[in-house]
C-alpha cells in the first residue's frame, strides 16, 4: 500500500504502534498493541475506509487486526504489530527507526572536538540524555539536519574570540544569513543550561549571546558627562559634547580611561529614561546607558572608571521589578558597591498609581531574589513589591525625582 493511500486515522494507529514499539525498556516478549478506544477519532471517522486499509496491511503480514466480538468487519477492537515485519512498517510510514536516529546523533556528537567547558558539558549532557532515554530538547531526533546545524553553531560559537554579527556568523557557517535565526532559540537553550554566564543573563538572550562574542547588531554605548578617554593615542573628552556621545564597543574596548571628574556615575537601564535623564543639566554626573544587563564592554568601562577614580560613587537606576534588581545585582557582582537609585519603597509608594500587577513569573523572581546575597539593602523594596502585588517600570518615574534622590545626602532613597 502506498503511503498517500493511507487514511489519516490509519496512519495515526500505525504511528502509535511504532511509538509503543520504540518505548525504552519495553518487554520484547510483550505484544505491541493499540486499542481502538485509545484513538477517539476512529469512531468519528469513515471507519470502513480505515478498516479496509488496515485489513490490507494485515493481509501483507505487517499487523494483526482484532475485531470487537460479533462486530467482525465492522468495529475494530485492537491492532497488534508483527515485529518480524516492523521494517516494512517503518518503510511504509517513511520513518527512521529511533535506534538509527539515536545512533546517527551519537555519531554527530562523537565527531565534535570541544575546547571550552560549557561546550564539553553540553555534549556530555546530550549523551547522557540519549543513553537514559530522556528528553534531548532542543535537539530533535527526527531532524538530523537541524541537529547537525545546531552542533555546528555551538562549535563555532565556542571558538569565537572577537565580536561577530549574527548574520555574518550565519553566512560564514551555513552560507545563509538567516539560518542562525532558526537555530537561535535552541542555541540559547543550550547556553542557559551550560554557560557560566547563564545565571547573569538568563532573561536576556541578546546579552547572553553578546558575552559569547555574538551580537545581532553592532554595539554602541551611550554616554554623557565628564569622562576623558584615550583612543588610539588621541584624547577624547566627553564633557564638551553636551548631548552626549554614542561610541562603538570596538572603540571602547581599546580605550583607556584618563580622567573621570564626576561626582557620580549613573547607569540607566532603559532608553527613554536615559534620554530624559540626560536632558537635565547635570554636567557633573556621568550617565551610561546599559540597555538591560550591562554588556561585557560596559562592565569593562565601568571597572576602568572605578580603577581610575575609586572615590566616585556608582548608582544604578532601573525598573522596580525582578529584572531591574537582577541587573543591579549583576553590576554589583562585577563592580562592588553600586547604589540603587529610585528603586526603593518610597518611590514605589509615590508612583503606585502607575504600577502594573505582578505575573506569576514576577512573583517567583522576586521571591528568589530575597534568598540571594548582594541585595540586602533592597530587601524592603522587594518585600513591598510582593506585598503590593505590583511592579513599576522605570519610565513611570520622573527623571527629576532620580536627580532629587541623587542630591539628597549623597544617597538615594
Amino acid at each position: 500500500m502506498a503511503t498517500d493511500r493511507l487514511p489519516p486515522i490509519a496512519r495515526e494507529i500505525l504511528t502509535r504502534l511504532l511509538d509503543k514499539y520504540e518505548r525504552p525498556n519495553r518487554d520484547p516478549d510483550r505484544v505491541v498493541r493499540v486499542r481502538l478506544n485509545e484513538v477517539p477519532d476512529y469512531a468519528a471517522s469513515a471507519r470502513h475506509e480505515v478498516n479496509a486499509a488496515l485489513i490490507e496491511l494485515a493481509q501483507q503480514g505487517l499487523i494483526t487486526v482484532r475485531w470487537v466480538k460479533h462486530e467482525t468487519d465492522n468495529w475494530l477492537d485492537k491492532i497488534d504489530l508483527n515485529p518480524d515485519r516492523v521494517a516494512a512498517l517503518y518503510a511504509l510510514l517513511k520513518r527512521t527507526p529511533r535506534y538509527d536516529q539515536v545512533a546517527a546523533l551519537h555519531t554527530l556528537i562523537d565527531a565534535q572536538v570541544p575546547t571550552i567547558d560549557w561546550h564539553t558539558q553540553g555534549l556530555s549532557w546530550l549523551r547522557q540524555q540519549l543513553d537514559t532515554h530522556h528528553s534531548i530538547a532542543p535537539f530533535q531526533l527526527d531532524d538530523p539536519r537541524f541537529n547537525t546545524d545546531l552542533l555546528d553553531a555551538l562549535n563555532a560559537l565556542a571558538q569565537l574570540q572577537t565580536p561577530l554579527l549574527e548574520r555574518t556568523f550565519s553566512v560564514q557557517l551555513f552560507g545563509d544569513s538567516k539560518r542562525f535565526e532558526d537555530l537561535r532559540p535552541a542555541v540559547l537553550t543550550v547556553l542557559r543550561r551550560h554557560s557560566p554566564h547563564a545565571a547573569e543573563y538568563s532573561d536576556d538572550g541578546d546579552s547572553l549571546l553578546r558575552v559569547h562574542q555574538l551580537q545581532r547588531v553592532p554595539e554602541y554605548v551611550l554616554l554623557k558627562g565628564p569622562l576623558t578617554l584615550e583612543v588610539a593615542g588621541t584624547k577624547l573628552a566627553l564633557g564638551p559634547y553636551t548631548d552626549g556621545l554614542s561610541l562603538p564597543a570596538t572603540t571602547l574596548r581599546t580605550a583607556r580611561v584618563i580622567d573621570c571628574p564626576a561626582r557620580a556615575v549613573i547607569t540607566v537601564e532603559n532608553t527613554t529614561s536615559y534620554h530624559e535623564l540626560t536632558g537635565w543639566q547635570t554636567p557633573e554626573v556621568l550617565h551610561i546607558f546599559t540597555g538591560g544587563f550591562a554588556s561585557p564592554t560596559v562592565i569593562a568601562l565601568l571597572q576602568a572608571i572605578r580603577a581610575a577614580q575609586a572615590a566616585v560613587p556608582f548608582y544604578h537606576w532601573g525598573d522596580l521589578d525582578a529584572g531591574g534588581f537582577r541587573i543591579l545585582l549583576h553590576l554589583r557582582k562585577h563592580l562592588g558597591e553600586v547604589r540603587a537609585l529610585a528603586m526603593d519603597e518610597a518611590t514605589l509608594t509615590q508612583y503606585r498609581h502607575l504600577a502594573r500587577p505582578l505575573t506569576a513569573n514576577d512573583r517567583t523572581g522576586l521571591a528568589l531574589l530575597q534568598t540571594q546575597t548582594g541585595l540586602d539593602d533592597c530587601g524592603g523594596a522587594i518585600a513591598a513589591l510582593l506585598a503590593a502585588d505590583c511592579k513599576l517600570e522605570q519610565e513611570a518615574v520622573e527623571p527629576g525625582e532620580a536627580i532629587r534622590l541623587l542630591n539628597t545626602s549623597g544617597k538615594p532613597g
